[in-house]
């Protein structure tokens, strides 16, 4: 079995003025490190999640309702060429806590284990069970994207702290081979804003707290999941060039 790692997340939705003016903050204190993965030695990367429902989009409901025990099915990769890393996550909630699991696969073998079909070459894992179970046992299947631009910091005892900024979000129809979608939308609730989230392992760190002192930072929930399905399942569509565009074959999850 596993061992869970159990973190807090706390997302705040700030202007992008004051997201620069936080990042300038982050460097000179010296607190964080740009991650690892971020292009060309900077922060920054793109991030691509394809995301599982059922027919009746019970896991958007569970989501819309606030329950505390609840999780999300994805597949998530960072570049959309034929040879890019996928990976597997299922993302538990507990009431405060949260914990994922990931396992990573090749794209082809992510299309065939999304489309349930059985994986031909990527050994066993709990990860990767933990997937394919609660994806079986739901029925679940592709139902939406999600893409957005992501400056990420990491810090603290064994990196457990970590500090995202996300801009540019976005929503797509799913695509059955995991490619690049043609249309994407702007999610009308966060359009001209950054996401902000801070996740911790353990103990709050005083430099965090200081850091939403400084910036009087209000808390709001943010999920990209329900608002991406609330977009793309709106009847009336998002507007696209100033007229209203609808979505065939989305039925509307239900209250």
């Amino acid at each position: 079995m596993q061992q869970r790692k159990y973190r807090f997340e706390i997302k705040y939705r700030i202007s992008p003025e004051q997201a620069e003016e936080m990042r300038t903050w982050i460097r000179r204190a010296g607190h964080l490190n740009a991650d690892e993965h971020g292009e060309g030695g900077s922060a920054a990367y793109n991030v691509h999640s394809l995301y599982l429902d059922t027919e009746d989009w019970g896991i958007y409901r569970d989501t819309r309702a606030g329950l505390q025990q609840r999780y999300k099915l994805r597949a998530r990769c960072y570049e959309w060429t034929p040879n890019a890393r996928v990976f597997l996550e299922v993302k538990h909630r507990a009431n405060e806590f949260m914990w994922k699991t990931r396992c990573e696969v090749t794209k082809p073998e992510a299309v065939r284990i999304v489309n349930a079909e059985v994986p031909l070459s990527t050994p066993s894992s709990f990860a990767l069970e933990n997937f394919r179970g609660l994806m079986d046992r739901r029925r679940a299947f592709p139902r939406a994207w999600v893409t957005y631009r992501r400056h990420a910091y990491v810090g603290g005892t064994r990196d457990l702290v970590r500090v995202t900024f996300d801009t540019r979000m976005r929503a797509a129809l799913p695509t059955v081979d995991m490619n690049e979608p043609a249309e994407w939308y702007a999610l009308p609730e966060v359009q001209g804003l950054e996401i902000l989230e801070l996740k911790y392992t353990g103990s709050y760190p005083g430099w965090v707290a200081e850091m939403v002192r400084r910036f009087d930072l209000e808390r709001r929930a943010m999920s990209k999941f329900r608002h991406a399905i609330d977009l793309i399942t709106d009847p009336e569509g998002p507007v696209i060039g100033g007229r209203r565009q609808r979505h065939p074959g989305l039925g509307a999850p239900s209250p």
